[in-house]
């Protein structure tokens, strides 16, 4: 047997292993298969991994010493919510941190086998290497109105046993191979913020519901992507839900597929001046950070710089450190935006602003993480 799969001669579908091995295989090439309407096909896996020594030896792990680990979640789990103190009405993230032997078993579960077979679906920009935010808006480069959408509770929502049917049937694992994958890439029963596996794992079953939704926008003259649970289609006429019904099809096909759609996130309009691309505008071509975000980005050297000459300030307090990377960020979104920004950054006094914060007793504006159990983390 091939290690990348079986022959099967079958009318319309393919054989599983256990029944592929008694089958008494026919002649090669007999002027039988085509009365019969035969084909052979090869049926591969992207994994292929059947038996539990291969994995241990490809984890490098003992398996019962993980499975004992999986028994006792408390000890490598730890659930936080994160708050951003910037946006106070926004709800907690509900995230992850894995500790000890599990970390080291997703994590080359993730590097030794998932990451160097398989492919991530051709839509995606989202945790794919050399994909980001800016290569899903380029895209989109050549349209002018915009359609956007995001699955509710994404990860949430991939229950473990759709999890489990991924490794069993497309990626060829044997059932008691399936079952010890899956746990390591869920938590309590579903994919979660924090497992290193997450992103790979939903992106392989989202690579259906991209191709039914990009076929559709193919017929219809659109650019379909996706990033992670954000959905953009795009085009040269407008696809409000009055005038198109392509998001009336995007919402049937994800519930088709089990994910959920909230009508109140849609969002519909021109890309240049009404709606964004994961955060970034599209305009003749080209793209850029949103108008707001860079008035806002001024609008924190202006202050930094009054904070420096013991000035008025108004807040909130952020570093140089993460003044600096949101510089980086637009600079690297729209290289015309460099010369401005970076004399803006390099005329303030750092030192002061570091040292009249100090003398302020102002506290940074930074994300917040606070145990479940009620516990700031420190």
């Amino acid at each position: 047997m091939s290690s990348r799969g079986v022959f099967s001669v079958t009318p319309t579908c393919y054989l599983p292993d256990s029944e592929a091995r008694h089958w008494s295989w026919p002649r090669l090439g007999s002027a039988s298969w085509k009365k019969r309407g035969w084909r052979v096909k090869r049926q591969t896996y992207m994994l292929f991994l059947r038996q539990l020594k291969h994995l241990e030896t490809r984890l490098g792990v003992p398996l019962q010493d993980i499975e004992a680990a999986l028994e006792s979640p408390e000890k490598y789990y730890e659930e936080f919510d994160l708050y951003d103190p910037a946006k106070p009405d926004k709800p907690p993230r509900r995230v992850l941190n894995v500790k000890g032997l599990v970390r080291l078993a997703q994590e080359r579960l993730y590097r030794r086998i998932l990451l160097p077979k398989l492919q991530p679906s051709p839509y995606s920009h989202g945790g794919v290497s050399g994909r980001h935010i800016k290569s899903n808006a380029l895209e989109h480069a050549n349209s002018t109105y915009g359609f956007t959408t995001d699955i509710s509770g994404f990860y949430p929502s991939v229950h473990y046993s759709r999890v489990y049917k991924l490794f069993l049937q497309d990626f060829g694992c044997s059932p008691d191979v399936a079952r010890i994958c899956t746990r390591l890439c869920t938590h309590y029963h579903h994919l979660a913020l924090g497992l290193v596996t997450s992103p790979i794992i939903a992106d392989q079953l989202m690579r259906h519901v991209d191709s039914r939704i990009a076929g559709a926008c193919k017929s219809a003259t659109l650019v379909y992507t996706r990033f992670v649970d954000d959905i953009s289609i795009s085009g040269t006429y407008d696809l409000a839900a009055t005038k198109s019904g392509i998001s009336s099809l995007v919402v049937k096909i994800l519930t088709e597929h089990g994910f959920r759609v909230q009508s109140k996130k849609h969002l519909f309009g021109r890309l240049d001046a009404e709606i964004a691309i994961t955060k970034l505008r599209v305009r003749e071509g080209r793209i850029d950070v949103r108008r707001e975000y860079v008035d806002e980005l001024t609008r924190q050297l202006r202050d930094a710089a009054n904070l420096a000459n013991n000035g008025g300030f108004a807040g909130p307090y952020y570093t140089q450190t993460q003044i600096r990377g949101r510089v980086q960020f637009v600079c690297w979104v729209n290289p015309g935006r460099r010369r401005d920004l970076w004399r803006q950054y390099r005329s303030i006094d750092w030192n002061g602003v570091h040292e009249n914060a100090l003398a302020r007793k102002l506290q940074v504006c930074r994300p917040i993480l606070k145990r479940v159990d009620g516990r700031l983390d420190e």
